[in-house]
């Protein structure tokens, strides 16, 4: 460890317990440079002696400022690609788009609190390609991809804290559940095309998610025992679905018109699995004239349907594949014309009521006959 003077500055030199060999020069705040001396810079040697050996010294050298679009890269790459189911991947890198927009560029330090809060309230003054404002929706998914970043960030050494811990979401309005009636169900099956008839027709009668019918293989439908299995999942939990009447009938059409090669229940002419339905979809739906219907929708419209038929709420909890039946409960009762006739299941005889009564209006007797 020495002292030196250079350009008439004063500076120690000295090495780290890592072998590492630092320089710094000598300021004193407050202090012209010119006048800082001799005894000043063997002051402040001594104190890094003693800070070295007492442990309290940060010998790592300063890293570089991670920048935003690093993590970002990162974080789809190497987590949300590799971990999370392919749609909720394709959600990721949607809200990505955002966010690259506002933090693009910032070093995660830069990122705090009040800039996260600052981005909620910018971004509900962008406009959609639908000429609206984005749902809240759609900022809370943001923000909690920011939140799962950084709580990776933290995790890979990258940040040293979460900063959008302390933000909170938006209050959403609860999900208005939209099921079809028999009527319109069998309106937008009789509009769809022959490709799209048999994947109707698995959705209505198993409630499973898109993404699990199309990738959907012969393997996993099984006829002998009646029941499909369903591996790749939303929850990563694998569920066995019966298989009904209706649903056979319509799976053995498909396995006889099906070239005995090809693996999947719903593929292309060349045996690849077909990754969207959206515009045979939507021309059904355009078709049979039916308005603000998703294809999750028939999957609530299957789950509805059990409920109204009368099975109970843990079948209908594992039928669904949730891990939390609060997700389930919403079918409970989620129609009008549902909770209309719970109410008409009621039995209420009678009831004649009188009152007898003094002139003062004292009630003296209350007879009540069932």
């Amino acid at each position: 460890m020495a002292i030196y003077k250079k350009n008439n500055r004063w500076y120690i030199d000295y090495y780290l317990p890592s072998n590492k060999r630092r320089r710094e020069v000598v300021t004193i705040p407050g202090v012209d440079p010119s006048r800082i001396t001799r005894q000043d810079a063997l002051k402040a040697l001594h104190i890094r002696k003693a800070q070295i050996a007492e442990g309290k010294f940060d010998i790592v050298a300063p890293a570089k400022p991670i920048i935003f679009d690093r993590l970002m890269k990162r974080y789809l790459e190497e987590y949300s690609r590799v971990n999370k189911a392919p749609k909720s991947f394709e959600r990721d890198v949607t809200s990505s788009k955002s966010l690259l927009r506002y933090f693009g560029g910032k070093s995660l330090t830069q990122i705090t609190v009040w800039l996260v809060e600052k981005y909620k309230s910018e971004r509900q003054k962008d406009i959609t390609r639908f000429n609206r404002a984005p749902a809240k929706a759609t900022i809370n998914r943001e923000l909690a991809l920011l939140k799962n970043m950084f709580t990776k960030a933290v995790e890979w050494n990258l940040a040293t804290s979460n900063p959008v811990k302390k933000v909170k979401l938006f209050i959403e309005r609860p999900m208005q559940l939209r099921v079809l009636d028999n009527r319109e169900f069998n309106k937008l099956y009789n509009s769809a095309s022959d490709f799209l008839k048999p994947v109707l027709i698995v959705a209505i009668n198993t409630g499973m998610r898109l993404g699990e019918i199309l990738r959907l293989k012969w393997q996993d439908v099984n006829f002998k025992d009646g029941f499909i299995a369903v591996w790749e999942t939303k929850n990563h939990e694998s569920r066995n679905i019966p298989i009904n009447k209706a649903l056979k009938d319509a799976l053995g059409r498909l396995r006889e018109n099906a070239s005995p090669e090809f693996e999947y229940l719903f593929c292309h002419p060349d045996g690849k699995p077909v990754k969207s339905i959206k515009k045979a979809f939507w021309g059904a739906l355009r078709r049979a004239e039916i308005n603000k219907c998703r294809f999750h929708d028939l999957r609530h419209t299957f789950a509805t349907r059990l409920v109204m038929a009368g099975v109970d709420i843990v079948t209908v909890k594992e039928l669904m594949g949730h891990k939390d039946i609060r997700m389930t409960m919403r079918y409970s009762h989620p129609t009008p014309e549902h909770k209309k006739q719970a109410v008409e299941r009621l039995k209420t005889a009678s009831m004649d009521t009188y009152l007898d009564t003094e002139k003062d209006g004292e009630v003296l007797e209350i007879d009540v006959t069932y």
